[in-house]
């Protein structure tokens, strides 16, 4: 049974069960660390975010996983946790981080279905109304785009991190923004949800190839009826009322 959001949680916790649902692209904090936020499910806990966590710690969606977690006195939102050690010992946190494997396609499918049974709102309004941070929507899309970036959060200096020689971007190197406009499936709202879109898989596309941003977003077949999509949204800890989509879920509809 998953954990009550409204029940007393633990200061730290060894979760077995995590599954990985989702990467946003990463960012960089004021003391210059190259930082990625994981969203995942366990079991017992439900939804959880999980930051900071190094870039190098690839941990892909659907990939299983333990680690060692504890909660962050800064972040009072139920579904945010940290690694144990993720300041002291940031530069070998992957020892509380073990991958356990991979979900296959069907289990995916199958998951995804109860997280919507259990997670799912009608609008994201029903997501702070519940207290809520994390949560499950099945969108009416209006339409996907790649938006300019302002000019105040766009940097075109690209630099390298502390522990590589590679230039590394954060989502402030791109000079695009992906962009969703829809409608929940029911909406208490009277104008679209306009959001941005975190999805690290996304902004990969835009390193790789220069110039195709747009192909990006298509490959996320938002405007595909071949498909059913749903999204993993998630709100920011200064701003409760901004929402952001972490991930897009897409399948075939005769899946």
């Amino acid at each position: 049974m998953v954990l009550d959001q409204f029940d007393t949680l633990p200061d730290n916790a060894t979760m077995n069960d995590l599954i990985v649902l989702g990467e946003a692209v990463p960012d960089e904090l004021k003391d210059g660390r190259k930082v990625v936020c994981t969203a995942c499910y366990s079991h017992k806990y439900g939804l959880v975010r999980i930051y900071p966590i190094p870039p190098k710690i690839r941990m892909r969606r659907w990939d299983r996983m333990n680690i060692l977690l504890e909660k962050n006195p800064q972040d009072t939102r139920a579904e945010s946790w940290k690694v144990q050690g993720s300041k002291s010992e940031w530069d070998k946190l992957e020892q509380n981080i073990i991958s356990r494997g991979k979900l296959k396609r069907q289990e995916q499918i199958k998951l995804l279905h109860e997280l919507y049974s259990d997670f799912g709102v009608g609008c994201i309004q029903d997501i702070n109304d519940a207290k809520r941070s994390l949560a499950i929507i099945q969108p009416n899309i209006l339409k996907g785009w790649m938006a300019d970036r302002k000019s105040n959060e766009y940097d075109p200096t690209v630099q390298v991190t502390l522990d590589s020689d590679i230039l590394f971007r954060t989502i402030r190197n791109y000079k695009k923004q992906p962009r969703v406009q829809y409608k929940c499936s029911n909406c208490r709202t009277q104008k679209p949800h306009n959001q941005q879109i975190l999805e690290w898989g996304v902004y990969e596309w835009m390193r790789k190839n220069p110039g195709m941003s747009e192909k990006g977003m298509a490959n996320l077949h938002l405007m595909d009826p071949n498909y059913k999509k749903y999204f993993l949204v998630g709100n920011m800890a200064a701003h409760r009322n901004a929402f952001m989509v972490i991930s897009v879920f897409r399948f075939k509809c005769n899946t």
